[in-house]
């Protein structure tokens, strides 16, 4: 299986990708293994967040997020911005948390789908 046709997804953009990395798969397994280990623990934060605000905890992992989900193609980065914003001006407590609400899912749904394509890089 060659790697461009692994490199196909309905939930993430892989376009930046695949004009960096889609001829390199051991960079391709790295990049994505970085952003799970580096969100999915931010991700269980902004969870939490849920029910405990932390306003500063949302602001920092908002920004350090912002890079992450614009190269790998995950479809809240704006959503991403703005709750940051919110969470540094410590807006009211119920918009932040419907903004997490609303980009909490598609975070876990680009996890998912990285873990997939993943696992076929893997077996190339």
């Amino acid at each position: 299986m060659e790697i461009e046709s692994i490199l196909k997804s309905d939930v993430v953009d892989l376009t930046s990708i695949k004009s960096f990395f889609a001829s390199d798969k051991d960079m391709l397994i790295q990049l994505i293994n970085v952003y799970l280990s580096d969100t999915i623990p931010r991700l269980e934060t902004l969870e939490k967040s849920l029910t405990d605000l932390d306003y500063e905890a949302v602001r920092g992992i908002c920004h350090f997020l912002k890079s992450s989900l614009g190269l790998m193609g995950v479809s809240c980065l704006e959503e991403v911005a703005i709750l940051e914003k919110l969470a540094q001006n410590n807006e009211d407590e119920a918009i932040i948390k419907q903004k997490l609400s609303a980009i909490i899912p598609v975070i876990k749904e680009s996890i998912t789908e990285y873990k997939m394509i993943l696992n076929k890089l893997d077996a190339l």
